[in-house]
Protein backbone atom coordinates (compact mmCIF):
# COMPACT_ATOMS: atom_id res chain seq x y z
CA UNK A 1 0.00 0.00 0.00
CA UNK A 2 1.45 3.39 -1.02
CA UNK A 3 2.04 6.09 1.75
CA UNK A 4 -0.12 8.66 1.12
CA UNK A 5 1.33 12.41 1.44
CA UNK A 6 0.05 15.96 1.07
CA UNK A 7 1.69 18.51 -1.00
CA UNK A 8 2.74 22.09 0.23
CA UNK A 9 3.51 24.66 -2.27
CA UNK A 10 4.29 28.59 -1.46
CA UNK A 11 4.94 31.51 -3.53
CA UNK A 12 5.47 35.24 -2.08
CA UNK A 13 3.24 36.51 -4.92
CA UNK A 14 1.44 35.18 -8.17
CA UNK A 15 4.11 36.91 -10.20
CA UNK A 16 7.01 34.70 -8.72
CA UNK A 17 10.21 33.43 -11.34
CA UNK A 18 9.25 30.31 -13.21
CA UNK A 19 11.36 28.20 -10.95
CA UNK A 20 10.12 28.86 -8.43
CA UNK A 21 6.61 29.37 -9.30
CA UNK A 22 3.41 27.38 -7.81
CA UNK A 23 3.11 25.55 -10.90
CA UNK A 24 6.84 24.09 -11.13
CA UNK A 25 6.63 23.03 -7.35
CA UNK A 26 3.73 21.07 -7.86
CA UNK A 27 5.33 19.37 -11.03
CA UNK A 28 8.72 18.50 -9.18
CA UNK A 29 6.48 16.96 -6.26
CA UNK A 30 4.45 14.78 -8.34
CA UNK A 31 7.57 13.58 -10.48
CA UNK A 32 9.09 12.37 -7.31
CA UNK A 33 6.42 10.94 -5.71
CA UNK A 34 5.45 9.20 -8.89
CA UNK A 35 9.21 7.93 -8.68
CA UNK A 36 9.41 6.91 -5.18
CA UNK A 37 5.76 5.37 -4.87
CA UNK A 38 4.01 7.82 -2.60
CA UNK A 39 0.40 8.98 -3.34
CA UNK A 40 -0.12 12.58 -3.36
CA UNK A 41 -3.67 13.09 -2.05
CA UNK A 42 -3.74 16.17 -1.66
CA UNK A 43 -1.84 19.54 -2.77
CA UNK A 44 -1.91 23.19 -0.49
CA UNK A 45 -1.43 26.22 -2.30
CA UNK A 46 -0.21 29.55 -0.81
CA UNK A 47 0.24 32.67 -2.15
CA UNK A 48 1.96 34.74 0.44
CA UNK A 49 1.53 38.74 0.74
CA UNK A 50 5.72 38.98 1.76
CA UNK A 51 4.52 40.60 5.14
CA UNK A 52 6.25 39.85 8.35
CA UNK A 53 2.50 38.84 9.63
CA UNK A 54 1.83 36.71 6.95
CA UNK A 55 5.02 34.50 7.14
CA UNK A 56 3.78 33.91 11.02
CA UNK A 57 0.63 33.13 10.66
CA UNK A 58 0.29 30.70 7.13
CA UNK A 59 -3.37 29.80 7.15
CA UNK A 60 -2.80 27.31 4.45
CA UNK A 61 0.38 25.66 5.44
CA UNK A 62 -1.88 25.37 8.81
CA UNK A 63 -4.56 23.88 7.13
CA UNK A 64 -2.16 21.24 5.39
CA UNK A 65 -0.34 20.30 9.02
CA UNK A 66 -4.45 20.37 10.51
CA UNK A 67 -4.83 17.70 7.62
CA UNK A 68 -2.04 15.69 8.88
CA UNK A 69 -3.30 15.39 12.55
CA UNK A 70 -6.53 14.14 11.60
CA UNK A 71 -4.73 11.07 9.72
CA UNK A 72 -5.89 11.92 6.16
CA UNK A 73 -2.03 11.53 4.94
CA UNK A 74 1.42 10.33 6.41
CA UNK A 75 3.11 12.90 5.45
CA UNK A 76 3.84 16.44 3.91
CA UNK A 77 6.13 17.29 0.80
CA UNK A 78 7.87 20.50 -0.27
CA UNK A 79 10.01 21.49 -2.90
CA UNK A 80 12.53 23.54 -0.55
CA UNK A 81 12.96 23.70 3.29
CA UNK A 82 11.84 27.77 3.06
CA UNK A 83 8.94 26.93 1.24
CA UNK A 84 8.04 25.05 5.12
CA UNK A 85 9.88 27.69 7.41
CA UNK A 86 11.73 30.94 7.36
CA UNK A 87 15.09 28.65 8.92
CA UNK A 88 16.50 24.91 9.75
CA UNK A 89 15.90 25.81 13.55
CA UNK A 90 12.07 26.37 13.13
CA UNK A 91 12.01 23.22 10.62
CA UNK A 92 13.53 21.20 13.40
CA UNK A 93 10.74 22.44 15.59
CA UNK A 94 8.25 21.38 13.46
CA UNK A 95 9.26 18.00 13.31
CA UNK A 96 10.41 17.22 16.83
CA UNK A 97 7.40 18.30 18.18
CA UNK A 98 4.45 18.10 15.50
CA UNK A 99 5.26 15.63 13.00
CA UNK A 100 6.89 13.46 14.99
CA UNK A 101 4.91 12.15 18.20
CA UNK A 102 1.98 11.87 14.99
CA UNK A 103 4.26 9.44 13.59
CA UNK A 104 4.17 11.59 10.48
CA UNK A 105 7.03 12.02 7.96
CA UNK A 106 8.89 15.35 6.01
CA UNK A 107 10.09 15.20 2.39
CA UNK A 108 12.45 18.17 1.09
CA UNK A 109 13.41 18.06 -2.32
CA UNK A 110 15.55 20.23 -1.98
CA UNK A 111 17.69 18.53 1.09
CA UNK A 112 17.05 15.02 0.27
CA UNK A 113 14.79 15.31 3.22
CA UNK A 114 13.03 12.09 4.04
CA UNK A 115 12.22 11.53 7.64
CA UNK A 116 10.78 8.05 6.94
CA UNK A 117 14.41 6.62 6.48
CA UNK A 118 17.69 6.23 8.27
CA UNK A 119 19.08 8.65 5.66
CA UNK A 120 16.82 11.17 5.98
CA UNK A 121 17.07 11.45 10.36
CA UNK A 122 20.61 11.38 9.68
CA UNK A 123 20.78 14.55 7.08
CA UNK A 124 18.37 15.95 9.55
CA UNK A 125 20.78 15.57 12.12
CA UNK A 126 23.72 17.08 10.44
CA UNK A 127 20.65 20.13 10.04
CA UNK A 128 20.41 20.44 13.91
CA UNK A 129 24.35 20.43 14.46
CA UNK A 130 24.94 23.08 12.02
CA UNK A 131 21.90 25.51 12.76
CA UNK A 132 23.49 25.16 16.74
CA UNK A 133 27.17 25.64 15.17
CA UNK A 134 25.35 28.82 13.62
CA UNK A 135 24.02 29.97 16.96
CA UNK A 136 27.56 29.59 19.05
CA UNK A 137 28.93 31.45 16.23
CA UNK A 138 27.02 34.18 16.03
CA UNK A 139 27.25 34.74 19.91
CA UNK A 140 30.83 34.56 20.16
CA UNK A 141 31.01 37.24 17.19
CA UNK A 142 29.25 39.20 19.32
CA UNK A 143 30.58 38.93 22.71
CA UNK A 144 33.57 41.47 22.01
CA UNK A 145 30.74 44.13 20.89
CA UNK A 146 28.65 43.42 24.32
CA UNK A 147 31.54 43.65 26.44
CA UNK A 148 32.81 46.97 25.11
CA UNK A 149 28.87 48.55 25.27
CA UNK A 150 28.91 47.37 28.47
CA UNK A 151 31.61 49.51 29.79
CA UNK A 152 29.93 52.86 28.93
CA UNK A 153 27.36 51.54 31.42
CA UNK A 154 24.00 50.03 30.99
CA UNK A 155 22.40 47.21 28.84
CA UNK A 156 24.44 45.84 26.21
CA UNK A 157 23.02 42.62 25.30
CA UNK A 158 20.38 43.96 22.46
CA UNK A 159 16.53 43.57 22.38
CA UNK A 160 15.61 41.45 25.92
CA UNK A 161 13.78 38.11 25.66
CA UNK A 162 11.21 37.61 26.28
CA UNK A 163 10.10 38.22 30.31
CA UNK A 164 12.23 41.37 30.31
CA UNK A 165 12.49 44.58 28.96
CA UNK A 166 14.90 47.59 29.58
CA UNK A 167 14.15 50.56 31.87
CA UNK A 168 16.90 53.45 32.06
CA UNK A 169 19.06 51.34 30.54
CA UNK A 170 19.24 48.58 32.98
CA UNK A 171 16.90 45.38 32.50
CA UNK A 172 14.61 44.81 34.53
CA UNK A 173 11.91 41.93 34.55
CA UNK A 174 8.52 42.17 32.77
CA UNK A 175 5.94 40.96 35.30
CA UNK A 176 3.18 40.54 32.71
CA UNK A 177 5.55 38.21 30.25
CA UNK A 178 6.53 36.36 33.33
CA UNK A 179 3.02 35.41 33.69
CA UNK A 180 2.81 34.10 30.14
CA UNK A 181 6.22 32.29 31.12
CA UNK A 182 4.50 30.64 33.93
CA UNK A 183 1.60 29.69 32.15
CA UNK A 184 3.41 28.06 29.31
CA UNK A 185 5.80 26.25 31.62
CA UNK A 186 2.53 24.97 33.87
CA UNK A 187 1.18 23.73 30.39
CA UNK A 188 4.63 22.03 29.67
CA UNK A 189 4.54 20.08 32.66
CA UNK A 190 1.18 18.51 32.06
CA UNK A 191 2.47 17.42 28.87
CA UNK A 192 0.57 20.10 26.31
CA UNK A 193 2.53 20.20 22.81
CA UNK A 194 4.30 23.64 21.79
CA UNK A 195 1.58 24.10 19.10
CA UNK A 196 -1.24 23.54 21.57
CA UNK A 197 -0.08 25.83 24.16
CA UNK A 198 0.34 28.22 21.33
CA UNK A 199 -2.90 27.75 20.36
CA UNK A 200 -4.34 28.16 24.03
CA UNK A 201 -2.39 31.80 24.10
CA UNK A 202 -3.87 33.01 20.54
CA UNK A 203 -7.60 31.68 21.97
CA UNK A 204 -7.18 33.65 25.20
CA UNK A 205 -5.77 37.14 23.07
CA UNK A 206 -2.60 37.04 24.83
CA UNK A 207 0.05 38.49 22.19
CA UNK A 208 3.50 37.67 21.55
CA UNK A 209 6.28 40.56 22.46
CA UNK A 210 5.39 42.06 18.97
CA UNK A 211 1.80 42.28 19.13
CA UNK A 212 1.29 38.96 16.62
CA UNK A 213 0.00 35.41 16.97
CA UNK A 214 1.99 32.28 18.84
CA UNK A 215 3.77 29.82 16.72
CA UNK A 216 4.83 26.26 18.06
CA UNK A 217 8.63 27.48 17.49
CA UNK A 218 8.41 31.00 19.46
CA UNK A 219 6.79 28.80 22.31
CA UNK A 220 9.53 26.56 21.90
CA UNK A 221 12.53 29.04 22.36
CA UNK A 222 10.91 30.63 24.92
CA UNK A 223 10.60 27.31 26.72
CA UNK A 224 14.66 27.06 25.76
CA UNK A 225 15.35 30.51 26.87
CA UNK A 226 13.60 30.03 30.57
Amino acid sequence: MLKKLVGYVRVSSESQEDNTSLQNQIERIESYCKAFNYELIQIFKEVATGTKADQETRPIFNQAIKFLKENKAEGIIALKLDRIARNTRDVLTLVEDVLEPQNKMLVLLDLQVDTSTPTGKMILTVMSAVAQLERDTINERTQGGRKAKAKTGGYAYGKPKYGYKTEDKELTTDDNQQDVIRIIKNHRKSGKSYQKIANYLNLKGIATKQGRQWSSSVIYRICKDS
